[in-house]
Formats: C-alpha cells, structure tokens, sequence
C-alpha cells in the first residue's frame, strides 16, 4: 500500500518541471513567432519606404527637368510631417499607401513621415551631397501576443528611406532625342520621314567617342514615312564604344551598307539618357540694354588686312536704307576683315554682347574673328518660302576665336567662350530696336548653325564655366556653343523648357516657316585635318534635326564635341570625329541614397 502511494507522488512530482518546461517552450515559440512577423512588418515597411522616398524624388525631376536647379518654391520642402496636401511630396504618400501603409493605418498603429530639402546633405546621410532629397519614415506598433510574457511593450518595426536628386555628368558624345512619332523632312528628297534619329545619305563617317544614345523605338524592316531609327544609304562607318537604342530601335540599310565597329544594342527602357539633358532648363536669356548700330545698305566693309581687322562694337546691328534709316529685315553682308570687339585688349571686360536681325553673311577669303560673348541671332526674312539662314559663312573664309588651334587641334580655351543662340525676334526677354518695331517686320526663327561656301576654316569654343569673365546667368548653360530655339521645333515646349502636355499629350507647334528646324553644320578640311574645329555642345530640342553636310571626301567636324539634338543626317562626304569633353555638362538623377 505505501509503495502504491509513493508511485502516485512521484508522477505528480514529473508532471511539475515537464508543465513549466512545457509553458517556456511554448513562451520561446510564442516571442520567435511575434520576431518573425516583427522582422516581415519591418521588410514590408522599408519596402513601402523605399518606394515612397523613390517615387517622390521621380516626381520632383519630372516637375523640375534634368537640367534646372531645384529649389523649395517649386518642390515640397518641410521637417518630418505626415503626408502633406500638395507638391511632388503626395506622391510618397501615394505609394506609400499602395505598399499598406499609411497614416493611422491599421487602427491608428502606423505612421508615415515625410522630410524634404533642398541642396547640401539629408538627414543621415551626412557624406552624401545632393540637390535635392526626401526622406520616408514608417512605423507600425504590433499588438502584443506572447511577447507579453517577457516585455512590457510591444515591438514596433520601422524603416528610414531616402532618395535623391543628385548631379552626373552627361558624358555621351551623340544625344538623338527623336521618338517614333517626331517627323521631319529629310534631305535629297527622301521625304517626310518619322522616328529617325540618324541617316547617312552617301559616303560618311562618325567617330562618337563618348557614345550614341537612340531614344527612337522604330525597328528596321518598315517603310516610310515610319523608318528605323537609324538608317544608311550609300556606306557608313560608325566608331562608338556603345550605341544604345530604346525599345526595339534598329539600324537598317536601303542601297548601302553600314559597319557599326561595335554592334548596336536595343531593348532599353525609356529612362534618362533617352530623354533631353537640358530639359527643365530655361532658354539662355537674351542680352538687353544694347546701343543700336544700323548698317546703311546691309554692308560692312572691314580692312584688307586679317592683322589689323576692323571692330564691330558690341550693340544691336540691323540693315537699313541709305540715308533713310529704315530698316530692311535684310541680311548683314561684311566684306573683309572684322573683330567683334570693343578694342580693349581684355575684349568687352571678358565677355561681350552682340545681337544681330536678319541674319549674318561673311565675305569670301575673309577673316572674322569673335571675342567671349553672346552672339545672338534674332531671326531673318524667309528665302523662297524657306528660312532665312542665321550665319553664313563665306568660301574660304576664316572665322575664329581668341583661342586658336595647336598643332592643328582645338584645345581647351581659358576664356569665358561664346554662346551663339539662333532664335526669332519673338524671344523672350528681348526688345527690339525702335527702327525695326515702326517698321512692323517680322523676323521668324532662323535657321540655326554654321552654313558656308567651300572649305571655311572655323574654329569655336563655347562657354567656359572655370572662367570668372563669364556672367552668372550663363554659367547653367557652359560648354554650350550653339543653342537652337525651342521655339524652332515641331513640339511645343513651356517656358520652362518642358515639353507641353496641357493639351493631353505632347503638344505640336505649326512652324510659321516649314524646314527652319533644321540646324547645319559645315564640314571642312585644311592640309589633311578637319577645318571645321568646335569645342563644346551644340544642343537642338526634340523635334529639330542636325545636318553635317560635306562636300569633298575628308570634310571633317572635329572637335571635343557633343552634339543634342533631335536626330543626326549625315550628307554626302562628311565625317564628324569628337571625342568627349573634358568638362562636360551636368544632368539630374533620382535614387536612393539611404
């Protein structure tokens, strides 16, 4: 009997560590289960972050473009606050939500902060400079369950992301903006051709060393006007490190063949380096508060003798009749020798102004020199029902800078550089002449870049940004040499140069003078190397196109170049041979810093 009573006692005795081993296990299994699902609302919570931070940042370089400096008046700024009620900022809150968080969300357990600023460095993120950020902060209180056996609190899982708007040079040699809807009417009668972003019509040759970017998604393999994006008749040699196509975009031949060194790449997406480097940025500002030098006849007679040039001081120059003083809207002929001076030997304090309407033709054998500065070209009379021609240069002429070749190469200049801006007298900020005003002439958009007779030898600089002679209102815009108007396009541009999409897509602009988009470029040759020397970037908005025309095999546009534009037409025997700039402009991206 009493050994019946001592087994009893003895399984009540085991029952007692195997219950509280029992309930701590269960304990240790409840709090791991309340980690992991802490762990999975933390993941769920950084990814929501990650997104919201992300998809502000995108908004803000929509609204702003690449190539603007962001500022707190156009962007949302604030200290870390709940989702705002305006600017790029509700954005976050917007994705926010779609990841399944929000503010009092889940009973009033979760939170979603939001930070904005403006240049210098995030919160956090203390070695990393930016133009702009945002920063996203969410948390979610979690209901205790079995942590309640061992914490008096719960846990709370949150996530810190922010992104930025950060600045990265533009390295590329060849930008080509055109999309497969963008048309334009192409030379030697091809006809009205759509989503072509470059063409070779005859024997020519580009040496792109920066690289070709193609943002037209056209494939080969149809016909017009819809064509591919590139497109070779007669033979092409193409030397690039990369080109790279949006989309399905490929090169075909028609009558010809082409040899691309490195075989072009398709299949990217629409991103970045597809879309216009100076987009966001306004059109460079047009000098103002400039004395008027009429031209009785159209005709400036300069010296006989390149060393001892006549000069042209900086103003308004406009043709006239003889004795009259009426103008004419006809163009400015100057035979001879010219400086564009003031005469100092630190020409106009480093950098001067020039306006010029009705366009600008320099005599043959002449010599024509510019000094630092502005160089604006405010329209000209159509031609036979096409554009009148901003600057033209004559046969065998010289035009130049202070800055002159070595060893038969253009070199970085140390001077402010020049800005030729090819525009219309409709451009904004600028005041015309009392002469002209009375007279009600119209001067539409010019057609833009350096056309010339046989074999000019040219050699140009852009802007400097190293130098202290160039004016501040200048500097977002170096190394730009020659800018086309966005005016002068087929698409519509705001004036704070974004393409337009009040009208629901992007808007079309009807050009009062059909063909004036079309930018040239003169390739020439001197003694086996180019003639035609540039150093900095030519730019021409979406919409417009740029013709590098030759004439005799070895025409050559050489030069540290980078060429924006449109698309690129190659003409009969032209070569274009540019390496990348040494100083290149900058552009905007978004990601994530944090």
């Amino acid at each position: 009997m009493r050994m019946h009573l001592n087994k009893k006692s003895e399984r009540g005795q085991a029952l007692l560590p195997f219950a509280l081993v029992f309930v701590a296990l269960f304990g240790m299994v409840g709090l791991v289960l309340d980690v992991g699902w802490s762990y999975y609302v933390g993941k769920k919570a950084q990814t929501a972050a990650d997104a919201a931070a992300q998809a502000a940042v995108a908004q803000a370089l929509i609204q702003n473009g690449p190539a603007a400096t962001p500022n707190c008046s156009t962007l949302g700024c604030q200290a870390a606050t709940s989702c705002p009620a305006s600017s790029n900022l509700l954005t976050a809150c917007a994705y926010g939500l779609a990841n399944g968080f929000a503010p009092g969300g889940e009973g009033g357990q979760q939170t979603v902060m939001v930070a904005a600023g403006g240049a210098g460095t995030a919160p956090g993120v203390p070695n990393v400079p930016v133009d702009y950020w945002v920063q996203v902060t969410m948390t979610n209180a979690l209901p205790q369950w079995f942590s309640g056996f061992f914490m008096s609190t719960g846990f709370t899982p949150s996530a810190v992301a922010t992104a930025a708007l950060r600045r990265t040079n533009i390295n590329a040699s060849l930008y080509l903006l055109n999309r497969a809807s963008d048309c334009f009417v192409s030379a030697l009668n091809v006809g009205v051709i759509c989503g072509e972003d470059f063409l070779s019509l005859g024997l020519n040759t580009v040496n792109a060393g920066g690289g070709i970017y193609m943002s037209s998604s056209n494939g080969s393999g149809i016909g017009l006007p819809a064509i591919a994006a590139g497109t070779v008749t007669g033979l092409a040699t193409v030397t690039a490190p990369f080109t790279y196509l949006m989309g399905q975009g490929g090169i075909q031949n028609v009558l010809g063949a082409n040899n691309w060194t490195v075989t072009p790449m398709n299949g990217f997406p629409d991103g970045d380096y597809f879309s216009d480097p100076f987009a966001g940025l306004q059109q460079p500002p047009a000098p103002t508060g400039l004395p008027d030098h009429p031209v009785p006849g159209g005709l400036i007679t300069g010296s006989l003798s390149a060393s001892s040039p006549t000069v042209l001081p900086p103003g308004n120059y406009y043709a006239t009749l003889p004795l009259l003083g009426t103008a004419t809207g006809t163009p400015i002929v100057i035979t001879g020798n010219v400086i564009f001076s003031d005469g100092a030997s630190t020409p106009c304090g480093g950098f001067c102004n020039y306006v010029f309407y009705g366009g600008l033709v320099t005599g043959a054998l002449a010599t024509t020199t510019f000094s630092p500065g502005e160089y604006f070209f405010a329209g000209a009379q159509p031609v036979a029902g096409g554009p009148g021609v901003g600057l033209t240069i004559g046969a065998n002429a010289v035009m130049h800078d202070l800055t002159p070749l070595s060893g038969g190469q253009v070199t970085t200049n140390s001077d402010a550089g020049e800005i030729f801006v090819f525009a219309s007298s409709q451009y904004p900020g600028l005041v015309l002449p009392a002469a002209i005003s009375q007279t009600g002439l119209s001067f539409p958009d010019v057609q833009a870049g350096l056309m010339a007779g046989v074999e000019p030898q040219i050699t140009l600089h852009g802007l400097n940004k190293s130098s202290s002679n160039l004016p501040a209102a200048l500097i977002p815009y170096a190394p730009v040499l020659i800018w086309q108007d966005r005016a002068n396009t087929t698409l519509k541009y705001t004036s704070n140069g974004l393409l337009d999409t009040s009208c629901g897509g992007i808007c079309a602009n009807i050009l009062s003078v059909p063909g004036s988009q079309e930018m040239i470029l003169m390739a020439s040759q001197n003694g086996g190397n180019a003639g035609t020397n540039l150093y900095g970037t030519i730019y021409g908005p979406r919409g417009s196109w740029l013709t590098i025309l030759g004439v005799l095999p070895g025409d050559t546009v050489a030069g540290p170049l980078q060429i924006i534009s449109g698309a690129l037409q190659m003409t009969l025997n032209a070569s274009l041979n540019v390496n990348p700039l040494p100083n290149p402009p900058s552009r905007l991206v978004a990601g994530l810093i944090q």
